[in-house]
């Protein structure tokens, strides 16, 4: 094996020491291989190398490994226990694709990317800790990995690929760090389970189909900065129920929320300039809205939805006043609260002055634990 002399017994594999590349196709479709020997000088290996080893358990990487070649480990529908080392800079495309057994794994620090399908299939990959470390995750990467629950990102993420958790229908929940300026096109499709999701501020655009049949979604977070919606970003979101898009976006792209069947109020902003088709065809319990007259609407809207068209200025105009409404509003709600926190908070401090219930208590305690000791 690429001049090495490779003992395997009993479904066993033994690499030599002084090996430092394992080629690529080394075991390929090897399915009675139960388990494998790394020799401590191992730093790469190839594409391929244990390829649909279905009956390999689990791997103990060497310490010296920097790199796993593509699809490496793909279809090792056994493995359930990896073991990578600290010092692995890069996961190759496909390298762990339908390893359905594996539940965890741990990523190393030094890792900085994750290539594309690498982690695809693993149905039985409960959760993951991204290292601080990790700038980008490959496309479709984690997708249909139905069983993941738990995704911890770092605050050194910058793009999240097309389709990377597509499928993933246990994710409940996602903590998208600031740092985020990438999510592509069906990055969180079909997320099943996902309630809530707050985007983070530096993104500028939501790709086409980004949160598609995310059923469960019943709020979204908007940066400030946000300038577009591409098509289909939140079709067929069924629980979300209202919307309120920052004033910084200028596009809504084609069936942005169609079938978004709750949907009962959408704030537009004054500076909108399109909104596609059947942008929000399918949503029933939107009775009204009211959109800027400079912007284009084509047929974006139910037949049975009243859209009320306003200049950009008067537009603005009407949000401070709601703004006005709303604040006076919380005020007057909080108002019976805040006036007996008051009171109760001016009876405690009172009791506490010169003639107050509380002092006359210490002090005769005092007394009486340190009176005889003044005397």
């Amino acid at each position: 094996m690429g001049g090495w002399q490779v003992v395997v017994a009993d479904g066993h594999a033994v690499l030599p020491e002084g090996m430092t590349h394992l080629p690529d196709e080394a075991f390929f479709d090897r399915t009675s291989l139960v388990s494998v020997a790394f020799p401590r000088s191992l730093t790469f290996i190839g594409n391929r190398a244990f390829y649909n080893c279905s009956s390999l358990i689990s791997i103990d990487l060497p310490a010296s490994l920097a790199s796993i070649g593509e699809g490496a480990f793909c279809g090792c529908s056994a493995l359930s226990s990896v073991t990578l080392p600290v010092g692995l800079t890069s996961i190759g495309t496909r390298a762990f694709e339908y390893c359905s057994s594996l539940v965890y794994i741990d990523l190393p620090p030094a890792l900085t990317s994750i290539g594309s399908r690498a982690f695809a299939g693993c149905s039985s990959l409960a959760a993951i800790n991204l290292p601080a470390g990790l700038t980008s995750i490959g496309s479709r990467a984690f997708s249909s990995c139905s069983a993941l629950s738990s995704v911890t990102f770092p605050a050194t993420l910058v793009s999240v690929g097309n389709s990377a958790f597509e499928g993933c229908s246990s994710l409940v929940s996602i903590d998208l760090p600031a740092s985020l300026t990438s999510i592509g096109h069906r990055a969180f499709e079909c997320c099943c389970t996902l309630a809530n999701v707050a985007l983070p501020a530096g993104l500028v655009s939501i790709r086409s189909y980004a949160f598609h049949c995310c059923s469960s979604l019943s709020s979204v977070t908007f940066p400030a900065g946000l300038t577009s919606i591409g098509i289909g970003a939140f079709w067929g979101c069924s629980s979300l129920g209202f919307v309120t898009l920052p004033a910084s976006l200028t596009s809504i792209g084609s069936g942005a929320f169609d079938r978004c069947s709750a949907l009962s109020r959408v704030t537009f902003p004054a500076g909108l300039t399109s909104i596609g088709m059947n942008a929000f065809a399918g949503c029933p319990s939107l009775t009204r809205v009211t959109v800027p007259d400079t912007a284009t609407i084509s047929t974006a809207f139910p037949p049975a939805t009243t859209v009320l068209r306003l200049p950009p200025k008067r537009m603005r105009d009407l949000q401070r006043w709601y703004e006005a409404v709303d604040g006076a509003l919380a005020y007057k709600r909080c108002r019976p609260l805040l006036y007996g926190w008051l009171e109760r908070a001016q009876t405690g401090l009172g009791s506490y002055g010169p003639d107050g219930a509380a002092r006359q208590r210490d002090l005769e305690e005092f007394e009486g634990d340190f009176g005889l000791l003044v005397e």
